[in-house]
């Protein structure tokens, strides 16, 4: 049976060729998933980019026992963590851009254009490159600047199964059935 062209599909308008745009003009999609124990965040801008955004982590807080090769504890640790973070944005891929939020977290963001209706594989790949791209900085910042991550509630992990980040290997994500 033929589908009627376009149709909704979700927030989503979808074209003859497969394409998708946003359904309203003014509502513009958006997910997140857990990636590492990290919430990844997916939306479409109203300026036609797919942003694409995480929080790698939150420097140590001085008023908190942090244990190190030598000791030291958090303070120590600090000059160490804000030099890496200044080095930062050099390392990253082309586009990427390192903010130092108010609370001392670190963002990670990058903006891709698009040209709408944009197909769902163009947005399934571009969030898979971010993501195997965004790994290797997670490891730098929780190996060398020792940067907690963000705390996921159980249940809240994005499985089928409704496990929490904890309950898996960690760098692995259960998404769909089976």
């Amino acid at each position: 049976m033929p589908l009627d062209v376009p149709f909704s599909l979700g927030p989503f308008r979808i074209d003859d060729k497969g394409g998708l745009s946003p359904g309203t003009p003014d509502l513009f999609p958006s997910f997140r998933l857990c990636w590492q124990g990290h919430w990844v965040q997916a939306r479409l801008a109203s300026d036609g980019q797919l942003v694409l955004s995480t929080t790698l982590g939150r420097v140590v807080s001085t008023g908190r026992s942090t244990s190190q090769p030598g000791g030291g504890g958090a303070f120590a640790y600090r000059p160490h963590t804000f030099a890496l973070l200044h080095a930062l944005p050099a390392m990253m891929p082309s586009g990427w851009q390192a903010i130092l939020q108010p609370d001392h977290s670190l963002r990670a963001e990058v903006h891709i254009p698009l040209t709408l209706p944009a197909r769902a594989e163009t947005l399934i790949a571009e969030l898979t490159l971010f993501l195997l791209r965004l790994a290797p900085y997670l490891d730098l910042l929780a190996e060398e600047a020792g940067m907690e991550g963000v705390t996921i509630p159980a249940g809240m992990g994005g499985t089928a199964t409704g496990g929490g980040a904890a309950s898996r290997p960690a760098g692995r994500e259960n998404t769909c059935p089976g």
